[in-house]
């Protein structure tokens, strides 16, 4: 039986993109990443590496004691 993988949500993550960048085309530039990679990532068909993690919160001036708010909140 295989054993169901936990889903998360990223619409916290979404918004600070918003507010900082005005689109997700500008943040995937300065990350820097193509848009459909980061689209599947932050639709969860991807997982984030630990490398980008820490790039978007540096990007998006998240601290790192928030990351489980942002990158891991369960839907």
């Amino acid at each position: 039986m295989k054993e169901k993988t936990p889903e998360f949500c990223c619409d916290k993550l979404v918004g600070r993109i918003i507010e900082k960048y005005k689109t997700r085309d500008n943040f995937a530039s300065k990350v820097p990443m193509s848009i459909p990679t980061l689209i599947n990532k932050l639709n969860g068909t991807v997982d984030f590496k630990r490398k980008e993690i820490f790039r978007f919160c540096e990007l998006l001036d998240i601290p790192l004691d928030q990351i489980p708010i942002f990158f891991y909140e369960r839907t």
